[in-house]
């Protein structure tokens, strides 16, 4: 056997022990941080997978009203928050709209929360906006939707998106640096629109970016005589100052508090303002030991075919709707 001469070579110098014990130390490294790479992205996987996942809604396609009919009925709800539903308020609400049978339905904005990590602005009571996920936001939404539909199974129904419900595309135009592409195609995953599966509901949604009416501003949407948008107000007198920046008649919601108000104006007549109430926690986490002037309720129109109709505002009080048999005596 042919011998080796091994004495020029460093195979058990200090050095040699010294650069083998390094590049161990390297290699065990990159096997630590390959590993984190790893649960990082099937822990983004699996997030993924959660909230698409979150709750695969039935097929709806409201059926069209009949243009026979003179009188129908509109049912308005707003500020609902997902997660931060009121259970007790919403049953009555459910309760009330399967007796109302109503031909069409204005879901007017902060149907889901969003909050948490989608909060943009966080508030001192952001740890408390935690206490939920996303895909627990969506479950609880698409429950709600749910059972809407099924209430009120012939009602068409309109989606007008509100300030929460607008947060996931903000959060989503950050993260593309806001290239519209990489925005449309992320917001095509994560929206509400999309989790909550609207196209395939039949549900119209309006997005607070877009111009639906000329001469309206984006995210307004125009029923007849009526004008709907979420957030026009947030001052104390809200009803009021809204009817005067409108000057005709307009729905909102936003303030989570049953507002209403009246102006007459030369050439144009009565016109008003409401906001029926919000269907959410009246005392959230975040507000603490701060108490709030919110309240519960739902609007209810009646709408002759002249486009004239009577706006209600329900309360609902301690998980108790106030409508009594009022939709009995009002139901064409």
């Amino acid at each position: 056997m042919k011998e080796h001469d091994l004495s020029t070579l460093r195979v058990s110098s200090d050095d040699a022990i010294s650069e083998v014990i390094q590049a161990k130390a390297k290699v065990a490294a990159l096997q630590k941080e390959l590993s984190a790479v790893k649960r990082d992205r099937d822990d983004a996987y699996h997030e993924f997978r959660s909230i698409q996942s979150a709750k695969t809604p039935i097929k709806f396609v409201a059926p069209k009203r009949a243009k026979a009919k003179d009188d129908f009925i509109r049912i308005i709800a707003n500020d609902v928050h997902g997660s931060s539903m009121d259970r007790p308020a919403v049953e009555a609400f459910l309760t009330d709209l399967k007796r109302w049978s109503p031909d069409e339905i204005v879901l007017n904005g902060d149907i889901i929360e969003c909050g948490g990590f989608l909060a943009k602005h966080h508030v001192l009571g952001y740890v408390a906006q935690t206490e939920y996920s996303y895909q627990d936001d969506i479950a609880a939404t698409n429950w709600f939707l749910d059972e809407v539909q099924k209430a009120a199974p012939n009602a068409a129904i309109h989606y007008i998106e509100g300030n929460h419900d607008e947060r996931p595309e903000k959060w989503v135009v950050d993260q593309t640096m806001r290239h519209q592409r990489d925005s449309e195609f992320l917001r095509g995953l994560v929206s509400p629109s999309a989790l909550l599966k609207l196209d395939e509901r039949g549900v119209q949604f309006y997005r607070r970016s877009i111009k639906y009416v000329d001469g309206l501003p984006p995210g307004w949407v125009k029923l007849g005589k009526v004008f709907f948008t979420h957030e026009l107000s947030g001052s104390k007198n809200a009803a009021r100052d809204s009817v005067n920046q409108t000057a005709g008649n307009v729905v909102f919601g936003h303030t989570h508090r049953e507002d209403t108000a009246s102006l007459v104006l030369p050439g144009v007549g009565l016109v008003k303002a409401w906001n029926p109430g919000c269907l959410c926690l009246m005392q959230p986490l975040w507000r603490h030991s701060n108490p709030t002037n919110w309240s519960h309720g739902y609007g209810v129109q009646i709408v002759a075919r002249s486009g004239e109709f009577l706006h209600l505002n329900i309360p609902i009080w301690q998980g108790r709707s106030l409508a009594g048999n009022l939709h009995g005596m009002l139901k064409p």
